[in-house]
């Protein structure tokens, strides 16, 4: 039997009775092309268009290596396109220009890889896909997590929690530790906060959140003389608001239209 080559990572597979006298300098060369494909890290040049992997029989090339650390500068999105076999790939896309890049064979689906980001994939032989979808069990993060768009069907834990955008909570939600908010927080299921939350000047979505499950056991106001809730929270009528005060410090107001509002000097609130 000729030799041949193995379909994903072109190893050299030697006949029976065939190179004698040879056979080891070809066994080496293919424990080398093994450790390529296990250990190996690529780095790639892209200019403004598609990169096509080298692909070769029997020697080092491109798309065996495990890592590949995609360089260059792009004005769009490019494609790195890799061969159609069964491969496991860590990409890194540290181009210049902020472009998201993406990574497939000549057909079938590929995957994008925004600017700046480490991502692994693999190959089926026809399409490519993500290899990191969700986590089995629990799921620790020791740095910053960044999120385009975060849909939590479970139990989100964190000891230091920012949000810079609009969001809606509605579920149970619990802080332990420093929760930010700069932007709109919208609270629809119970709200725990027992430590320090802020928020901005203008709404202060965090005081909000603090006082919003404080001030739902009072279910009616006077026209006239402040109502003492249990635990020092209390309502006043004044005008065309009605005031609810922490110990004497007003914190939060509802406006004849029914608006609730925390007070915009009121930036750091301690829950009791």
């Amino acid at each position: 039997m000729a030799s041949s080559y193995s379909t994903s990572l072109k190893i050299q597979l030697i006949g029976g009775g065939e190179q004698s006298g040879v056979w080891g300098t070809t066994t080496n060369t293919n424990w080398n092309l093994i450790e390529q494909a296990v250990a190996g890290v690529q780095t790639i040049t892209m200019s403004n268009s598609n990169y096509l992997l080298s692909n070769l029989n029997g020697i080092l090339d491109e798309a065996r290596n495990m890592v590949l650390v995609v360089t260059g500068t792009n004005s769009g999105i490019y494609q790195v396109i890799a061969p159609l076999v069964n491969k496991y790939y860590v990409v890194f896309n540290n181009t210049s220009g902020g472009y998201a890049i993406t990574i497939g064979g000549a057909s079938g689906s590929v995957i994008s890889i925004p600017n700046g980001v480490t991502a692994q994939v693999y190959c089926d032989g026809t399409n490519f896909y993500s290899a990191l979808t969700g986590a089995a069990g629990n799921f620790t993060i020791n740095g910053t997590l960044t999120a385009s768009g975060v849909a939590d069907t479970g139990a989100l834990s964190a000891a230091s929690f920012s949000v810079s955008g609009n969001s809606t909570f509605t579920g149970t939600t619990t802080y332990t530790g420093t929760a930010t908010f700069n932007g709109s927080a919208a609270f629809n299921g119970t709200t725990t906060v027992p430590t320090t939350a802020t928020g901005d000047s203008s709404t202060n979505a965090a005081s909000t959140a603090l006082v919003a499950n404080k001030i739902a056991a009072i279910t009616s106001v006077p026209n006239a003389n402040a109502v003492t809730n249990s635990g020092g929270w209390s309502v006043t009528p004044s005008g065309t608001k009605i005031y609810f005060n922490y110990n004497g410090t007003n914190v939060a107001s509802v406006d004849s239209s029914g608006n609730f509002r925390a007070l915009a000097n009121v930036y750091a609130y301690t829950a009791p």
